[in-house]
């Protein structure tokens, strides 16, 4: 029989429900670290506050200081894609190896389940058009909500460095961390975008088919107007998902709107290189490159920017409650610990 103390824990795990002040102190860590790179569970806020997010915590496994002042290390945020068809049952986001590679560089690695995925459930807000009249633009800021939510939790910890944070998200969690970008939010200090994009492969079919390319490249352009921290941009010539020459067209196009894109297209990667961060082998293609990338000088405070306001992107795009969700297959990230 559970515990009597353990019983409000588990009701608000399970159950939605509109934050409070009561609320608010049962955000954080839920049970012990675990052996695995100190892992263990946090439930975050997010741009929903009747939906906190889940999220996995990895650390590096510091001494203990003398005074018992806790050790502060930056801010990685991992950001996981989507499989419209699977979200629901996907499990905890991990991306193990590409986790291990921060923590074993000294980085806090922050895993968010975000809204309408998996344990954290409710409407998936990221969802916006139909694959035939897709929002790229605006599925993006809303991804982008939570994302920004467990960088400014995240980065109040008394073992985070505050302003240092980086955003690495990968296939549709790349493109959400790109539309974070467009915001920059005064506490990120660069994006790393995976193999990003939306709409990739619809329904699960058609190899190298993305629901709406054109806007796509659009949106890149319109969030490369305000976005002013340097992002970095990792593909693999063999990705089903998102082929070369739409990940060039995509960073030209953010380059076209002012932003900084570094954009490296590895030789094939495995047997999709949409895999590209799912395993240990990858830190040999794309660690060199991310290591150069963290390591350059970090450039002058970006200027504050407004919501961006899309030229293009949301052309002739109909009404949200006229549209049916976007389905898309994409990396989920459930299956990378070893």
């Amino acid at each position: 029989m559970l515990c009597a103390a353990l019983m409000p824990v588990l009701a608000f795990l399970i159950q939605p429900h509109t934050a409070s002040a009561e609320d608010a102190r049962a955000f954080g860590p839920f049970g012990p670290e675990g052996p695995r790179l100190r892992e263990q569970f946090w439930i975050l806020p997010s741009a929903d506050p009747d939906y906190p997010l889940r999220a996995t915590v990895f650390r590096p496994d510091d001494e203990p200081r003398a005074d018992g002042v806790a050790v502060r290390h930056p801010l990685v945020v991992i950001n996981h894609g989507t499989s419209d068809a699977t979200r629901l049952a996907v499990a905890m986001p991990v991306y193990y190896w590409l986790s291990r590679w921060f923590v074993e560089r000294g980085y806090v690695v922050v895993l968010p389940q975000r809204r309408g995925h998996g344990a954290t459930g409710g409407p998936m807000a990221e969802s916006i058009g139909s694959c035939a009249n897709p929002d790229h633009y605006l599925s993006g800021l809303a991804a982008a909500d939570d994302i920004g939510s467990t960088v400014d939790y995240m980065s109040e910890q008394p073992f985070v460095v505050p302003g240092e944070a980086i955003v690495v998200g990968i296939s549709s969690g790349g493109w959400a961390s790109l539309a974070l970008a467009a915001r920059n939010p005064e506490s990120v200090r660069a994006v790393i975008n995976i193999a990003g994009g939306r709409g990739g492969r619809p329904f699960g079919q058609n190899v190298d088919s993305v629901c709406g390319e054109d806007r796509l490249i659009a949106a890149a352009r319109d969030y490369g107007r305000t976005a002013r921290a340097p992002t970095l941009w990792l593909y693999a010539e063999n990705d089903s998902y998102f082929r070369p020459e739409l990940a060039s067209a995509m960073a030209a196009a953010w380059r076209d709107g002012g932003g900084n894109a570094a954009l490296h297209v590895f030789p094939p990667y495995g047997e999709d290189g949409h895999g590209l961060a799912d395993d240990r082998a990858g830190w040999d293609v794309w660690g060199t490159a991310i290591e150069a990338f963290l390591s350059e000088p970090r450039p002058e405070a970006p200027v504050a920017a407004l919501e961006p306001v899309p030229e293009a992107a949301t052309a002739g795009v109909t009404p949200v409650e006229a549209t049916v969700p976007l389905a898309t297959v994409a990396s989920d990230g459930e299956t990378r610990a070893p």
